[in-house]
């Protein structure tokens, strides 16, 4: 009894520890910032319809808004691993705070096209972002750490689609949506005012060099990297632009297939997504645990393929409840493969070079979402509904297959 009294002191001091200084700024700032986006995200493709759009053009949209993010997230590495994290997170919060406010006011599809892909540019602010995380959690717990950060983030999300859904129930869709954005750009300049004022800089400042200094600087960095890890990060890199892909394919099309095809109100797909955020809540942590006992590729791949035959019961789905089902069992399956990926990235990069591999990664998620949303809106829309989430199937299926072939652990994590 006392060594389990012991174990259990020991991980509550360890999650204590995990969420002192930057964790618990990133974690309380997430959850506000959670709190109104919730509300406006569940219910942005049919929004987009309403005004005038259709699965192509809501397609384009989002292809649009990562060719942006492309252009601007190697960027943002470099200003993160040269400059530090905290300035540029800081700008990106107030930028990202303007644009829910502005969707409030868009009434036609073309004009929320331009808002949404001119507003990608807050992207700038990921890799200083990712890398914070990375820099201020213990690499021995660092995908425990990350589970237990997500968790406490997406809090909000387990309440924020009821509200989004009860705002559009009760006062409309468009109504009730730009009553959503206006909670949204509330919550987003709270949570950059905390920014501004609790976050800290994580990067070393000897590494914070000088515009004359940043030649020889990447040249040293680049050679911290061994070509074990530099053969594993690109195999890495390869499989999570397949996974970018497979959800671009679909991630805008759920809630259309849900409303079109099952028969759902918008209402009851934000209860499912309610069920969604509430049961990672509960497994999410032990997943993590899991990742850093057993192994992270292990993790990774299980997560990856369990995930197929759950997204073809989504496609025959004919009621709430097997709606419901399916897609509570998809997101479950599914909710450990970004954890345990991103713990295994931060295990393979040196601190000094984490930025511009976390933009290289963020840039590879931005291509592949920029091809397969335009494709999914367009099979959807042309072929049948049930079609890109059979071609997500293919496609994850073949990542699995990669990480298992090709992507090696370190055996000494990089801090």
């Amino acid at each position: 009894m006392k060594k389990a009294d012991s174990n259990e002191s020991d991980l509550s001091s360890r999650l204590a520890e995990l969420f002192r200084s930057n964790i618990a700024v990133i974690a309380g700032i997430s959850m506000v910032n959670g709190l109104g986006t919730g509300a406006i995200s569940t219910y942005v493709s049919l929004y987009f319809l309403s005004i005038g759009g259709d699965p192509l053009r809501l397609g384009i949209m989002t292809s649009m808004s990562a060719v942006i993010q492309c252009l601007v997230l190697f960027l943002g590495g470099f200003i993160a691993d040269h400059y530090g994290r905290r300035r540029v997170m800081v700008i990106a919060a107030f930028y990202a705070a303007v644009f829910p406010a502005l969707y409030a006011l868009i009434r036609e599809w073309q004009i929320f096209i331009i808002a949404s892909a001119i507003g990608a540019i807050g992207a700038v602010s990921s890799p200083a972002s990712h890398a914070t995380v990375a820099d201020s959690i213990p690499a021995g717990r660092r995908t425990t750490g990350i589970s237990t950060l997500q968790v406490v983030s997406s809090l909000p999300m387990v309440f924020s689609p009821l509200i989004g859904g009860w705002l559009i129930e009760t006062y409309g869709l468009q109504i009730g949506f730009r009553l959503g954005c206006e909670l949204t750009a509330a919550m987003a300049s709270i949570s950059a005012v905390m920014l501004l004022l609790f976050l800290k800089e994580t990067m070393r400042q000897r590494r914070i060099q000088k515009p004359g200094a940043l030649e020889n600087s990447t040249e040293r960095d680049g050679g911290e990297l061994s070509a074990k890890s530099r053969n594993s990060l690109l195999a890495l890199l390869f499989s999570y632009g397949l996974i970018a892909f497979a959800n671009g394919l679909v991630g805008s099309y759920y809630i259309l297939y849900a409303t079109q095809v099952i028969g759902l109100k918008g209402f009851d797909w934000g209860v499912i997504v309610s069920l969604q955020f509430l049961l990672a809540m509960f497994l999410k942590i032990p997943g993590g645990w899991a990742s850093d006992r057993f192994g992270k590729k292990k993790v990774m791949i299980i997560s990856i393929l369990t995930c197929i035959p759950c997204i073809v019961m989504f496609t025959f789905s004919q009621s709430f409840l097997q709606a419901a089902i399916a897609f509570t069992l998809l997101a479950t399956t599914g909710m450990y493969y970004a954890p345990s990926h991103e713990a295994l990235q931060a295990d393979l990069t040196p601190r000094e070079v984490r930025g511009r591999i976390t933009a290289l990664w963020d840039i590879s998620g931005a291509v592949a979402v920029a091809l397969g949303a335009p494709l999914g809106g367009f099979f959807f829309q042309t072929i049948s509904p049930a079609t890109p989430f059979y071609i997500f199937a293919a496609v994850e299926l073949t990542a699995a297959l990669l990480i298992l072939f090709a992507v090696k652990e370190p055996q000494r994590a990089e801090d």
